[in-house]
């Protein structure tokens, strides 16, 4: 059973580098157009819609698409950090309780529905990108839960609470 949970821990941790490239390689494709997201066809026409609502004014739209660029690049940061520091702590502490990596995951989810609004609008091949990147973030959080044998850590030692004390005045 041991090497079950070793293999769905690495699992886990395979699926988050994956995850990791994939929000990495976006923001870094992103940067290399001259409009960032504005150009592509569904997307840049999401970006505007988005825009007019939260009413950004037309002349800072290239700002904003800008960055929600820097936040694709976070986003790959951040997963990449929670699998350092899944590391660092089973060198240095000899277990991790991935804590780090379900928040990573779990912003990744939010990050991808996020995303879907273009999905959402125009359908076909973009919201097939976004259910698959949300069944990835629920399979390496699944397996990552399966890896470590808890949802939740239990606190060592269990706190008690004090035994009530009567006082008696003289």
């Amino acid at each position: 059973m041991p090497k079950l949970r070793c293999l769905a821990r690495g699992g886990a941790y395979l699926i988050t580098l994956l995850l990791a490239a994939v929000w990495t390689v976006d923001g870094l494709e992103s940067l290399t157009h001259p409009l960032f997201d504005l150009g592509k066809p569904h997307i840049g026409d999401a970006i505007i819609l988005i825009a007019r609502t939260i009413a950004i004014p037309s002349e800072t739209i290239v700002v904003f698409a800008l960055m929600l660029v820097g936040l694709k690049l976070m986003l790959g940061a951040f997963l990449l950090a929670a699998l350092f520091s899944a590391a660092y702590q089973k060198i240095h502490f000899g277990s991790s309780d991935d804590a780090m990596l379900d928040v990573a995951l779990f912003t990744a989810a939010i990050a991808t529905i996020a995303s879907a609004l273009p999905g959402l609008v125009h359908g076909g091949h973009l919201l097939l990108s976004v259910i698959g990147e949300l069944m990835l973030c629920v399979i390496a959080s699944g397996l990552a839960i399966y890896g470590r044998g808890f949802v939740v850590k239990e606190e060592l030692p269990r706190p008690t609470r004090p035994e009530p004390s009567a006082v008696q005045i003289r």
